[in-house]
């Protein structure tokens, strides 16, 4: 007989035998017991190492059971016994360990190892989890003498101790939760929450109670309170209660089931329009709270009043429900305010700003804030942020209402319906950069913004907005002098910003133009001497400018050397002698000079520099843009000539078209646009959008379907390429025309390339390009057809608001003919309507009502 060999170890390649994948499939289903019986029979008889792991693998698995059933001392006992058979398993057996002893009440055993220099941080990290998940008992952990009275978790645990008996005892202040002892990484840190959550569902914040409950770490042991919480809050729980917890939530909860019951009965009423239904439930609510909640009853009273102020309710019949008025603090304005600001009525916003300051000085008397804290100065900036939303004339309406109403008030008892009043106020009491800002953004709207940023300026004298701004304003007026010494000081606020380093060479040459108007041409050349020495002037094309300047310098001077000298060092640096003709009689347009003999006429130019003229016309335009020292001005006559040529210039490339179409956009050249779309179009597809959108600005108003559907594409093909200048334009165009909006598919976009492309003759009323009828859903309102560009008669209009007139009470107030049936008279009455909204005298209605010419004579 061959003996059977003798196996020295695991061999880990072979494939698990039918009774191991039996054991581990009992493990896994729960049945602990009859997998540690056949885990032992297992290694008796193979006596492997493999045998040996699953066999403390179903020790642990028995011993997890008997912890689950709480019977600890059964688990410890098999522990110790597992551990004395098997010394090679104590490693895997330590976190049972960690289990019994806190599963056991012993906190010391559980903790003491915290106090070894050498303990590991996998060992530290698994008796920080074991506190965390296993430990009830905070008074215990508190108390813990394996631990030093000063360490951070007998600390932390005292303090917790401390909140959550105040927390269960009555009212506690925000400041007790704050809990600094308790930080989010300890092991603690889920009882901090579950500490929060009860005052949250004691105060009646659901919302916050809910937020805390469902960041607790489901394992924690604060979390086998959470089923009993969420019982209480009226949260479904997920499975039935424990008993505990159904006891917990009964004592706890009382008759918060009836009043909650009467409050969401309160809310579906307000969602009605039934006043009596209202007051009713509210009468019910306050009952309840009162009875059940004494504590909250004035919260509840205010809550309500702002709720039934918000729809118009009657207030008297709103306090006698309450018995009794709302109390009136800070609190109850704040939510006053709140809801009021919600609204789109311009009166209704108006009282929203009364409110919030009269909550501003209830807050001051009740120590919400200082007067004139960081705090007032943020309430002043949101009040005038309301009040912008009151639209158009309606603001200066109400203020001269109510000041006419209130005899002896003065514009500053109502300093709140005066937004220069509030940002006033917000700035002097902390004058920090949004603030200013925001007033200045106010202030551009209308008037005063140079007196605002002077005081920003002035306040803050190293921020460099206002100074950009004064610079800017002084420049329009052509004090150029002021400007120049605003930007000294912009550049040593900040040199290196664009709008600085491009200023210089702009101002400067704008005060050319201006000593050449005022007949000033050695000043003008003074000024031009300093323009060269700047850097920048040297760049691109600039020097054909400089140039250009310094020939009508030499014309005022009667230089008549200098003019010969200039004129062709201008024709050499553009290169074109058209284009320093025009570069030229430009800047003696803004300069006010002489023009007559700067430009030749159209029909004089020969043949050859004709087809010149669109690229120097692009050539002037960009370099005009790239100073930025003036408006260019050119002859229709040039415009309709680059018009005409740029069918026959192929050599123009995408840069120069897009600068000639908007110069005919600028110059309100149809022709000109219209013609560099042509060509732009057909220059492939990543320049597609913006030469659409070219061709929506370029047709004529009265094809607005058209531009719509020009737009709409530019718009889809500028979100593909992520063309945010181009899509903000498009977007524009669109809204005009379609308020809410045209969209078209992939399909339709490619039909209006292809039909745009294709469509290069300028539109006619006889030939006004492709129909895009099937694109647009169509709406032949007259307000729609306007839209479209269309014609609309003033009888189409219909009058709206005689439409929410009752007909009935009108006719009842009325002394009818006896003859008269009353649907003659409302349709008598709706003609005569429309006759006064479109102007219609009373001879052209009797004609057309009766079908008869009225005779001519005398009226009585």
């Amino acid at each position: 007989m061959t003996p059977k060999p003798q196996r020295s170890g695991p061999i880990l390649d072979a494939p698990a035998s039918a009774t191991e994948t039996s054991i581990r499939q009992l493990i896994a289903n729960g049945k602990s017991k009859a997998a540690l019986d056949s885990a032992k029979d297992h290694h008796k008889a193979e006596k492997t190492g493999a045998s040996e792991t699953l066999l403390v693998e179903a020790y642990a698995a028995r011993i997890r059971s008997l912890l689950d059933q709480n019977l600890v001392v059964e688990a410890k006992s098999l522990l110790d016994l597992v551990g004395e058979r098997f010394p090679s398993a104590k490693g895997r057996l330590e976190e049972l360990r960690l289990l019994s002893a806190a599963r056991g009440g012993s906190v010391e055993e559980l903790l003491r190892p915290l106090l070894d220099p050498g303990l590991s941080a996998d060992q530290r990290a698994a008796i920080e989890a074991a506190v965390q998940n296993q430990v009830h008992d905070l008074a215990a952990l508190a108390a813990c003498a394996a631990l030093p009275a000063e360490h951070s978790l007998r600390r932390a645990a005292a303090a917790l101790q401390t909140a959550l008996i105040a927390v269960t005892s009555g009212p506690v202040a925000e400041a007790a939760l704050s809990l600094p002892e308790v930080s989010h990484r300890s092991p603690l840190a889920p009882w901090k929450l579950l500490v929060r959550a009860i005052a949250c569902y004691y105060r009646g914040e659901d919302d916050a109670c809910r937020e805390y409950l469902n960041a607790i770490q489901p394992d924690a042991a604060a979390a086998r309170l959470i089923p009993a919480m969420q019982a209480m809050s009226g949260i479904k729980t997920h499975g039935p209660l424990t008993p505990a917890a159904r006891l917990l939530a009964g004592q706890t909860a009382g008759n918060l089931a009836a009043l909650r019951s009467a409050l969401d009965r309160l809310d579906r009423t307000f969602d009605g329009d039934k006043p009596g239904a209202i007051l009713a439930a509210v009468q019910v609510s306050v009952k309840e709270c009162r009875e059940i909640f004494p504590a909250k009853i004035d919260r509840l009273k205010q809550l309500v009043s702002v709720r039934c102020a918000l729809i118009g309710l009657d207030r008297e019949r709103v306090s006698k429900a309450l018995g009794g008025p709302a109390k009136r603090d800070a609190a109850f304005l704040r939510l006053y305010a709140r809801g009021m600001e919600q609204s789109d009525d311009p009166e209704e916003l108006a009282v929203a700003c009364g409110a919030w300051d009269e909550f501003r000085q209830f807050a001051v008397k009740e120590g919400w804030f200082k007067a004139n804290g960081s705090e007032a100065a943020e309430l002043y900036l949101h009040m005038a942020r309301v009040l912008q939303k009151i639209p158009g004339n309606f603001l200066p309406q109400i203020r001269n209402s109510i000041l006419s109403r209130m005899r002896g008030a003065s514009r500053e008892d109502f300093y709140f319906l005066f937004p220069e009043k509030l940002y006033e106020r917000a700035c002097a009491i902390d004058p920090h950069f949004e603030a200013f800002s925001q007033w200045l953004a106010w202030a551009k709207q209308g008037n005063g913004a140079e007196r605002v940023a002077e005081a920003w300026h002035r306040i803050r004298p190293m921020d460099l907005e206002p100074v950009l701004f004064l610079m800017e304003q002084t420049a329009q007026r052509q004090a150029f002098q002021t400007a120049l010494q605003y930007l000294d000081k912009a550049e040593r606020i900040d040199g290196l910003h664009p709008s600085v380093r491009q200023a210089r060479l702009r101002l400067l040459t704008g005060n050319v133009l201006k000593h050449l108007q005022q007949k000033k041409p050695h000043l003008a050349a003074q000024r031009l001497e300093e323009i060269q020495a700047l850097p920048q002037s040297q760049q691109g094309d600039r020097p054909a400018m400089l140039a250009a300047l310094r020939w009508l310098i030499c014309a005022g001077q009667n230089d008549q050397p200098g003019i010969t000298a200039a004129a062709a060092e201008t024709e050499l640096l553009l290169q074109s002698r058209v284009a320093a003709e025009l570069l030229v009689y430009g800047a003696a347009v803004v300069s006010k000079r002489n023009t007559a003999m700067l430009l030749r006429s159209s029909s004089a130019i020969s043949p050859p520099e004709r087809t010149q003229i669109p690229a120097a016309l692009a050539r002037v335009v960009a370099l005009v843009r790239d100073m930025q020292g003036m408006n260019l001005n050119l002859p229709l006559a040039y415009l309709d000539e680059a018009a005409g040529q740029i069918p026959r210039n192929s050599a123009l490339d995408t840069a120069q078209l897009q600068i000639l179409g908007e110069a005919g956009v600028c110059a309100g050249h149809g022709e000109l646009a219209y013609a560099a779309s042509t060509a732009g179009l057909q220059q492939g597809s990543l320049t597609e959008p913006s030469f659409l959108l070219l061709r929506a600005q370029a047709l004529p108003s009265w094809l607005g379907e058209r531009r719509a559907v020009c737009a709409a594409a530019a718009v889809e093909l500028a979100r593909k390429q992520q063309d945010q200048h181009v899509l903000e334009k498009a977007v524009q165009i669109l809204h005009n025309f379609a308020p809410g909006g045209l969209s078209l598919n992939p399909g339709h976009v490619d039909e209006v390339v292809r039909k745009e492309k294709e469509t290069s003759a300028f539109p006619t009323q006889r030939d006004s390009g492709p129909d895009y009828s099937g694109l647009i859903e169509r709406c032949d309102c007259p307000a729609c057809r306007r839209k479209r560009g269309q014609a609309v008669e003033p009888w189409e209009e219909e009058d709206e608001e005689l439409d929410d007139i009752e007909m009935d009470q009108i006719l009842d107030e009325l002394e009818l003919p006896p003859d008269m049936p009353p649907e003659v008279a409302a349709a008598l009455l709706l003609e005569a309507a429309k006759a006064v909204e479109s102007g219609e005298t009373l001879d052209d209605l009797f004609e057309r009502i009766s079908g008869k010419r009225r005779k001519k004579g005398r009226r009585r």
